[in-house]
């Protein structure tokens, strides 16, 4: 219960609420190097890492148009991720990777969507804290974006970085 109780998600969800998410869990013991799920795949669950550490990555394209896999986070104990499938069941947006070996807790969609059905309380306060890190998840990507088309509008007009900003 001290793992659930780490994890952001599940953060003010009192010892009870939390005896009832941690009866939904599964218990995964994954090598390193293993792929919990690829970009474009369906998925129904959402994991908690208890030991271990995942990389997170997506699809992009070089320079050349060559389809290249980046990383674009590490995540740790007591973080989780799939949480987007609790929201829309879409696809899933990114590549989960274990970087050592690691222990997930692994909770199915269906059965966390019936224990909220039971005690909306507990959906509503997933729900607040997946609000919440969507909010900052997007505000750091549209930051990035933002740094990003300024280069590629320097790199299109023919700037290099040494004389952007130079009053020549």
């Amino acid at each position: 219960m001290d793992s659930l109780r780490r994890v952001q998600i599940f953060g003010g969800l009192s010892d009870t609420e939390l005896i009832s998410i941690a009866n939904l869990c599964e218990i995964w013991r994954l090598v390193a190097g293993h792929v919990i799920f690829r970009e474009g795949d369906f998925g129904n669950q959402v994991f908690i890492i208890h030991e271990g550490s995942v990389q997170v990555s997506i699809q992009t394209r070089d320079n050349a148009g060559k389809s290249t896999e980046a990383v674009i986070n590490t995540l740790y104990a007591g973080q989780s991720f799939g949480e987007l499938v609790l929201l829309d069941g879409a696809t899933r947006s990114a590549t989960v990777t274990t970087a050592v070996p690691c222990v997930l807790l692994v909770i199915r969609e269906r059965d966390f969507a019936a224990l909220c059905e039971a005690n909306p309380r507990i959906g509503y306060r997933v729900m607040h804290h997946l609000a919440c890190d969507l909010a900052y998840k997007l505000r750091s990507s549209n930051l990035l974006l933002r740094g990003n088309i300024r280069w590629r509008q320097n790199e299109l007009a023919g700037n290099r970085p040494s004389e952007v900003g130079s009053l020549s």
